[in-house]
């Protein structure tokens, strides 16, 4: 084994948890020649096989979710009750692309001139790479595995140094179902070795969540290497909120887009654009109701807000706010660092923000809501594609058929009315500028790393 390790750091008192050791590179090659002699098996299982295994693991996290949503609350501070939902989306996506694999893997008959036959079959490519994050540690790998698995490609995962006992219990879960090492493969090494398993001829496909930085230095390396990516990157989501609003209703809209999970989410309503005519009565709704929220134990009953997952992203949060709040920014609530052990930062909100100002022009990673105001509708869609971002967005409108027209106006790869940008398996999800290319989920996502073959056949 290799001497350095991987520490998980409980962010709510500052606690070592546990190290893991890293696997070194002999290791490493180790684990790729596990792969590469599992793949040839693995791609001949039957579609009703490889089901069968996705059905296991699905029943399994939902059998697990009080371990699971514990050690997610212990490693990276996120509160129970959104743990347990996490792994309520993660099973079922499992169980869409169980359920869905006889459709999904289905030959296409195209009438061709000259041929008996011509068909549009898919095919697995081999090992995928998933790079993934720490903010929803189950989520993100049932999101890229389960259906790179269904197609008969196997996975292995780096997974974030800061959630490594939620990377040893998610290999756990999967080898349970049965997709064993070699099939479903946890490297736990830092992210210096990326590019050289990337290069490895095992690896056919990379996919990433993370950073914009990151995705920048994956994608050049998996171009380099010329195998396919998928990014899912950073976003300054907006969320509008149009004059015909019920403002109640929009406020805690904003809440629940902007707050869920400590407001560390790529698709979270960072920018709240408003109406002018209705802008002062949201932002006094909107502070009342960001005051009352818990912020406690993670682990605790009826709490909203848990310690961020890491002290030095705390530190660059705050270091956002008081260069945003220097920049004309004002500042209604939260916005101090608490004196206690942790990671902790309060719900903030910044109303006053303008073009050019840093909550508005950068990506704030954490609870914090940045409420601008918006002269009109049109005002409104020009704000908010006035970034370098585009992943999620939402329209918050009475007029539902207008929402949907002012959100078909968004560039954003995802567009909710009335809604937070929230995920199903049957929807895909991804972005576009800044925030990656790429799908995941639905029946897009099943068809990022399989290869569309064309089959034709020709008359005598």
């Amino acid at each position: 084994m290799s001497n350095k390790t991987l520490t998980a750091t409980n962010p709510a008192n500052d606690k070592v948890l546990n190290e893991y050791a890293t696997l070194s590179k002999d290791e490493v090659q180790q684990k790729l020649e596990q792969m590469r002699n599992a793949y040839p098996q693995y791609r001949q299982l039957s579609l009703e096989e490889r089901a069968k295994r996705l059905h296991a693991l699905a029943d399994l996290i939902d059998q697990r979710q009080q371990d699971i949503a514990t050690l997610i609350a212990h490693e990276m501070g996120k509160p129970y009750q959104q743990g347990i939902s996490e792994t309520q989306i993660s099973s079922s996506i499992a169980r869409f692309y169980a359920d869905n694999l006889p459709t999904l893997m289905e030959t296409e008959q195209r009438d061709v001139e000259g041929a008996v036959r011509a068909k549009i079959v898919k095919d697995p490519i081999g090992a995928v790479l998933g790079v993934m994050p720490w903010n929803y540690p189950l989520y993100q790998v049932i999101r890229f595995a389960t259906p790179a698995l269904a197609g008969g490609n196997v996975c292995l995962m780096k997974h974030a140094s800061n959630v490594p006992g939620c990377a040893e219990l998610i290999t756990q879960l999967f080898h349970e179902a049965g997709f064993e090492d070699g099939v479903f493969t946890w490297l736990p090494v830092g992210s210096e070795m990326i590019e050289d398993i990337i290069n490895d001829p095992v690896v056919q496909g990379v996919t990433l969540t993370g950073s914009e930085e990151a995705g920048r230095k994956v994608a050049e390396q998996a171009g380099a290497a010329l195998k396919p990516s998928v990014l899912e990157l950073g976003g300054i989501d907006p969320l509008i909120v149009l004059d015909d609003a019920d403002i109640e209703r929009a406020v805690d809209l904003a809440i629940a887009g902007r707050f869920d999970n400590t407001g560390q989410s790529c698709a979270a309503s960072k920018r709240l654009i408003v109406d002018k005519s209705i802008a002062e009565d949201f932002s006094r709704r909107l502070i009342e109701k960001v005051k009352d929220m818990r912020m406690d134990d993670p682990l605790s009953e009826g709490v909203d807000i848990g310690p961020m997952s890491r002290k030095d992203l705390r530190d660059d949060l705050h270091d956002q706010v008081q260069r945003a709040i220097k920049a004309g920014a004002k500042l209604e609530c939260g916005g101090e660092i608490p004196d206690r052990e942790g990671a902790w930062y309060p719900p903030t909100v910044l109303t006053n923000v303008t073009q050019g100002n840093p909550a508005f022009n950068e990506e704030l990673f954490g609870p914090v809501a940045s409420v601008v105001v918006a002269d009109n509708e049109a005002h409104a869609i020009e704000l908010a594609n006035d970034c370098p971002y585009g992943l999620g967005s939402t329209v918050v409108a009475k007029d539902d058929e207008r929402g949907e027209r002012v959100s078909r106006q968004l560039e954003a790869g995802m567009s909710f009315v009335n809604r937070p940008t929230t995920p199903f398996a049957q929807l895909p999800f991804g972005g576009v500028k800044g925030s990656g290319y790429g799908r995941e989920q639905s029946e897009y996502g099943f068809g990022a790393f399989m290869n569309i073959r064309t089959v034709y056949v020709a008359k005598h």
